[in-house]
């Protein structure tokens, strides 16, 4: 499985990069230097689309380490080291009080503690995980960056060949499948293509539109890592719901530490209203009308995705949910026609008896 995860990777880099390389290609044949003519626009146009994302990449990591050095050089730890005290000393004081009451109505402080005990030793179970699953994360670092770079070179070569590999694949199929399969298997791939591309490219599309959106948008609010906030949010805006939940979140939680309770009412009202506005004009605009399903099969589909293959199944959940809808609709469509059809000659038959 780890041999074929570059192969994989590497087909859905150049299936997001196309439209890129198809609007580059078509500039790129244009050009028209003197003694000298290009002879292939495509090799150019795919360097030059693997060139944007890099920079793009190392934009959003120069902006990342910037923010959180800069928040952290201006950052008073005084203050902060003064809020987490009185936080521990609200707790304290709160427990204590229960436990007075407690004892005040006989009840026994120790059934207490066996009960927090209780409660305590998943919740802190999972955190310890959820550490150790984080470290050997970044121990597998080197690892994730080798997977990545051969992905990209093979990325590379089909986007260069993308077109020789189709016809060559086609040729295949009409070696060895009937008419009847090839035609029906078209129309599928057909359909998961204007699925697929009508979903992911445009749910990107709108998740770098809201990471300037709310990043801007926290940045004039004068809330603190509100670059950091804007990109895991619109990075989170991959999966459906998962964007909002991160940047009120992110946002509630970076404010009352640093007790910015002016901008924290100021920044949740900008985000609803970025919100409406990107449910309603952005989203619209970007996704393909095929993904309109209702929004009890979105979630349906991601607590499945979930279930099934994870975060990249939350990412899929819903371009798949909507090739099953698509699928559905048509069979319907099509059992109907041929009872239609059906019921026509039975009358016909039966007028003609008469």
């Amino acid at each position: 499985m780890k041999v074929c995860k570059p192969i994989v990777l590497g087909f859905v880099f150049a299936y997001l990069f196309e439209p890129l390389n198809n609007f580059f290609e078509v500039r790129y044949e244009k050009i028209r230097i003197k003694n000298w003519k290009l002879k292939s626009g495509r090799t150019l146009a795919v360097f030059t689309t693997v060139i944007l994302f890099f920079l793009a990449i190392v934009g959003i990591i120069s902006l990342l380490v910037y923010t959180v050095t800069d928040q952290i050089r201006v950052a008073n730890f005084d203050d902060l080291s003064v809020l987490t005290s009185s936080l521990i000393k609200t707790f304290n004081d709160f427990y204590n009080s229960v436990i007075n009451k407690l004892a005040d109505m006989n009840i026994q402080s120790q059934e207490i503690t066996n009960y927090i005990t209780s409660v305590a030793t998943p919740i802190l179970e999972y955190l310890k995980n959820t550490g150790t699953t984080t470290i050997s994360s970044f121990g597998n670092l080197s690892s994730y960056i080798t997977t990545f770079l051969f992905s990209l070179i093979i990325s590379i070569y089909f986007m260069i060949d993308g077109r020789m590999i189709k016809v060559y694949l086609k040729k295949v199929g009409k070696a060895l499948f009937n008419d009847r399969f090839n035609n029906k298997f078209s129309t599928f791939l057909a359909d998961a293509d204007y699925i697929f591309s009508g979903y992911v490219r445009g749910q990107m599309a709108d998740a770098f539109v809201m990471m300037v959106l709310i990043s801007l948008t926290l940045m004039i609010a004068g809330v603190k890592f509100a670059i950091i906030i804007g990109i895991f949010a619109g990075i989170g805006n991959l999966i459906p719901y998962c964007g909002p939940f991160i940047a009120y979140f992110s946002t509630a939680i970076v404010c009352l530490i640093n007790g910015q309770y002016k901008e924290l009412i100021i920044a949740v009202i900008a985000l609803v209203i970025i919100q409406a506005i990107d449910g309603n004009v952005i989203q619209p605009k970007l996704l393909s009308k095929s993904i309109e399903i209702h929004p009890v099969i979105v979630i349906i589909s991601l607590i499945f995705g979930s279930a099934i293959g994870g975060l990249m199944g939350m990412l899929l959940a819903v371009p798949v949910g909507a090739l099953i809808k698509l699928l559905f609709v048509r069979f319907i469509d099509h059992r109907i026609q041929i009872k239609e059809q059906n019921n026509a000659e039975t009358d016909d038959k039966d007028k003609k008896s008469l």
